[in-house]
């Protein structure tokens, strides 16, 4: 049944509909084979998720190579780093995200906005299959990074394309940090998904950071909604 009040409901991609620690590994994955093609060296992708899982960020692609025995100059981790953004991703939507999906497709417009190095995002969307449901998916690296997430455009540009006033949009995103900043401010209800193996699961929000209702997946996204637009009909069970 459409919600009296909703008209457009809209998703995060990373850690919302699939789990992003399943990207990260796919490119892991891809790099290794990379790298055991031109150096003959077949622990690579071990290596990074090893340190990945060891809490190493930012210069894992030069530890892991330092580890394999081959020197890490600036050539090389760019190629790899290109290797990693450009590749097809071995990633799959969350099951209570086909769900949902699936279920509100029937009766709600749908749509995407997501940050990220754009050609790793349109890779995450064809794996994903995500415009089978979505009307729209709006990935801001279209614009550069100056407009990522908390900037308000892309929050704007759903408003004027559906017609729809912000009230009657939802955002569901997993990163307090930067997903609802903007849209709370425009007057968007907001949905955080604080899923078990997440990368933001741990994060303490502050009260700007604060999401309207915080869920641990998408299986109540329905009556939490229906919490959200028609409170005097329906008390929603929200995960602590």
């Amino acid at each position: 049944m459409r919600l009296t009040g909703l008209s457009v409901l809209v998703f995060d991609i990373d850690d919302t509909l699939y789990l992003e620690r399943d990207y990260i590994f796919s490119g892991f994955e891809a790099v290794g084979s990379h790298i055991r093609e031109r150096f003959g060296q077949p622990s690579f992708a071990a290596a990074c998720g090893n340190l990945f899982d060891a809490g190493v960020r930012g210069d894992t692609f030069n530890l892991a190579l330092r580890a394999c025995g081959i020197q890490d100059d600036v050539n090389v981790i760019a190629d790899l780093v290109e290797t990693y953004r450009q590749h097809t991703p071995q990633i799959t939507l969350e099951e209570d995200a086909q769900a949902m999906l699936q279920h509100f497709a029937a009766h709600t417009t749908l749509a995407v906005i997501s940050d990220g190095i754009l050609a790793s995002q349109r890779n995450k969307t064809r794996a994903l299959n995500l415009t089978k449901w979505c009307s729209r998916v709006l990935l801001t690296g279209e614009w550069g990074t100056d407009y990522w997430k908390p900037h308000p455009r892309a929050y704007k540009e759903i408003q004027a394309e559906f017609g729809v006033a912000p009230q009657q949009c939802v955002y569901v995103g997993d990163n307090p940090t930067k997903d609802f900043l903007s849209c709370r401010k425009l007057g968007w209800k907001s949905v955080r998904v604080r899923r078990t193996g997440s990368l933001h699961e741990d994060h303490k929000v502050t009260k700007a950071e604060k999401a309207d209702v915080e869920i641990r997946d998408l299986w109540s996204l329905p009556q939490t909604l229906e919490s959200l637009f028609e409170p005097s009909t329906y008390t929603a069970t929200i995960a602590e």
